[in-house]
């Protein structure tokens, strides 16, 4: 259907006078004046001690990433070099809070179970010092109270503005009941074996061993990546265990217990997958080096 030419023509002119008007405004409009800098203002001392202050009492999300162990269970750990007994003494807790895109997940575990929730927001309460990391399972969209659980924390910045300390209540391993904190700055790997087992040996044959710091287990005639068993779950002994690649194939498992400042190690049972269970005597006794 054709437009009606009474239509187009006033439509055009309209158009047209606007272009023109335009530009006509564009050609008369004066030249703005240059901008002024803006008045700079002077804080006193004081002023500046409580601008600061304030800052670092605010607290984010980044603020709380990395990897957090309780230090009760570290030490627990570090008397009796022997995850098992450690965690009878102090329950562990650890948490880790890492960036995710826009996120901040945050996970907590006591390595028999584990909990993965987002942070949607830290909110500080009464006491000063004191805040709640409010927690949901899809920070997505709108959040009603029926779906965030909170876990309470104290804390002060250092002057660089970052936590290195924490007292965490945390709800679901902890009993709510607040506990110090410390970052596993190294990962939970690393700090657990320099406490437990890194280190080098003699057998009473004069054999070497050698189990580092960074999960590599030398033993005469094999050398393996390892990790410490940190679960209670599923064994009635200590370990260690190479890393669970995926691919199905059995993991090398070697136990291993501290007694009168020597290191017994055993062999490992794994013909029922539920429970591993170490032989009744030890196939090594190892002396600490130096």
């Amino acid at each position: 259907m054709k437009s009606s030419p009474s239509v187009v023509r006033p439509a055009l002119a309209v158009i047209a006078s606007l272009m023109l008007a335009s530009g006509a405004f564009a050609q008369q409009k004066p030249t703005p004046p240059a901008p002024q800098a803006a008045p700079t203002i002077k804080l006193t001392p004081e002023q500046q001690r409580q601008l600061e202050a304030r800052r670092k009492a605010r607290v984010y999300a980044k603020d709380l990433e990395g990897l957090w162990i309780n230090s009760r269970y570290v030490a627990a750990l570090e008397a009796s070099r022997m995850p098992m007994q450690a965690a009878k003494k102090a329950a562990p807790v650890a948490v880790n809070v890492s960036k995710e895109g826009p996120s901040y997940p945050m996970l907590r575990t006591n390595f028999d179970k584990a909990s993965l929730l987002r942070i949607i927001d830290i909110q500080p309460e009464k006491e000063q010092g004191s805040f709640r990391v409010v927690l949901t399972e899809d920070d997505r969209g709108a959040v009603s109270a029926e779906e965030v659980k909170y876990v309470s924390f104290r804390g002060r910045k250092n002057d660089a503005g970052r936590f290195e300390t924490l007292m965490i209540a945390e709800p679901l391993f902890g009993k709510k009941q607040f506990q110090d904190f410390k970052r596993a700055e190294q990962g939970i790997g690393p700090l657990v074996n320099g406490i437990v087992i890194a280190g080098r040996y003699t057998d009473e044959k004069a054999a070497q061993y050698e189990f580092t710091k960074e999960g590599e287990a030398r033993l005469p005639g094999d050398t393996f990546p390892y990790e410490v068993r940190l679960t209670t779950l599923g064994a009635t002994c200590d370990m260690i265990e190479s890393p669970d690649d995926g691919s199905g194939k059995e993991r090398k498992r070697v136990g291993f217990a501290w007694k009168s400042g020597k290191l017994e190690l055993y062999s490992v049972d794994v013909s029922k997958p539920t429970m591993f269970r170490c032989s009744p005597k030890p196939i090594a006794v190892l002396t600490p080096a130096g």
